[in-house]
């Protein structure tokens, strides 16, 4: 599987790889190399991308293909099915939760959403929409600025972009108001997270997969006020073309295949990554590294199917995969 520029693909290959992996009693269960027992958390979430937590409410941004529905998904205390929030749209691609806020990445806007009563949210506002400035949005994350930060969405790719926002990380006052570009350089800038101490977002970047043959690899970076990491002038294929640009916490090697680093969360200065094929040939997997990427270990090894999404909260790691499965698992 190469690197993807949208969900549509990842979706399809759902499509192809669930009925033969699972029976009826669910895909076999991803094995933690802690020891722990893994648990599924939730079921029926289209395509797991992203989570927020409110209280005793996990919120699941899910995407949209085909037969498959995507929108914001709830999972509440005491059930394991996932329920899709009432009124919300079909393609969500990042979610935080601040201040009893649900901020939203919604693929071609940024939207809050506010006064939940258990089944939608009474209000909705939209903050930012895609322009001729913007393709538009995948992940966000909220800074300890209590700014909003989102990626913006891929329009070539490997050719430049004349957009103003183009391969860029932007963050915004959580009104929508005061934009700025953060970082730039970035061909798909897909997820990120705040990692403890850190005042920049850690963010996975998807490589490009034409011209055919490319040797460009995906990377994970560090977005610093001001950061440029080359693209489409570099893709750090060849590193002494590079020189010049900022310099990726982890650049990763395409072969044998693309490991599509996914979605991204921090526990203290741990990272946990989704790769969505994994790295040599283990296999679909979340790994852990640090902020400086120095050490590498698997952490969520055997999934039914790769592997789209990871979150930290309470203690536990949480991971979504491609069969619309989120499981569960202490860290």
């Amino acid at each position: 599987m190469k690197k993807n520029t949208t969900l549509g693909v990842l979706a399809l290959t759902a499509a192809l790889l669930v009925p033969a992996t699972a029976d009826a009693a669910g895909p076999p269960l991803p094995v933690a190399n802690n020891g722990n027992e893994v648990k599924v958390f939730a079921t029926g979430v289209g395509v797991p991308v992203a989570y927020a937590f409110a209280g005793r409410n996990t919120f699941i941004a899910g995407g949209a293909e085909g037969p498959v529905k995507g929108g914001i998904y709830v999972v509440k205390p005491g059930s394991t099915v996932a329920k899709k929030v009432a009124g919300t749209t079909t393609n969500a691609f990042g979610l935080a939760w601040s201040g009893g806020r649900l901020y939203a990445s919604l693929g071609t806007s940024i939207a809050v959403f506010s006064k939940w009563n258990g089944r939608r949210f009474k209000h909705r506002e939209t903050i930012l929409k895609a322009n001729s400035d913007f393709t538009g949005f995948n992940g966000i994350a909220i800074g300890p600025d209590h700014r909003l930060y989102a990626g913006v969405t891929l329009e070539f790719d490997h050719k430049s972009s004349k957009k103003k926002y183009a391969n860029s990380v932007i963050s915004m006052r959580k009104s929508g108001k005061d934009l700025r570009v953060v970082s730039t350089g970035l061909r798909q800038p897909w997820q990120m997270v705040f990692a403890k101490g850190q005042s920049s977002p850690i963010v996975t970047d998807l490589g490009q997969d034409k011209p055919k043959g490319t040797k460009a690899p995906d990377l994970i970076v560090k977005a610093t006020p001001g950061s440029d990491f080359g693209f489409p002038k570099c893709t750090w294929a060849n590193a002494g073309t590079c020189r010049k640009f900022d310099l990726p916490i982890l650049i990763l090697d395409p072969q044998p295949d693309s490991p599509s680093p996914m979605g991204i969360a921090a526990r203290g200065r741990k990272l946990y990554v989704a790769m969505f094929n994994g790295l040599k040939t283990t296999g679909p997997e979340v790994i852990t590294t640090n902020t400086r990427g120095t050490v590498i270990r698997d952490f969520l090894t055997g999934f039914a199917a790769p592997v789209l999404s990871t979150a930290v909260h309470n203690g536990y790691v949480y991971a979504g995969d491609l069969s619309g499965t989120v499981y569960r698992v202490k860290g």
